[in-house]
């Protein structure tokens, strides 16, 4: 078990993670973890990764991706006020 130092980061208070923690939960500098209190611990894990639209769908243009999902979804025959003559 490592030991930190609790310290001042402007009006906030801030702990700097030993490397060997740090290494062992694969965690690097500049990645976000989440934190929160439980029952008077403070439990720290990696956050969940953000993405841009740009980020998700790079690498296809919009009518590869339409090709790709074409048949994804088959919501059955138009009925009603929604039908559609083509």
């Amino acid at each position: 078990m490592s030991e930190a130092i609790v310290g001042r980061w402007g009006k906030s208070l801030a702990v700097r993670i030993p490397g060997e923690v740090a290494n062992a939960a694969g965690i690097a500098g500049g990645e976000r973890v989440e934190i929160e209190a439980r029952r008077g611990e403070i439990v720290i894990r990696r956050a969940a990764p953000r993405f841009t639209l740009e980020e998700l769908f790079r690498g296809k243009s919009p009518q590869e991706w339409r090709a790709a999902y074409a048949g994804a979804f088959d919501w059955g025959p138009d009925v009603g006020r929604e039908a559609i003559e083509e």
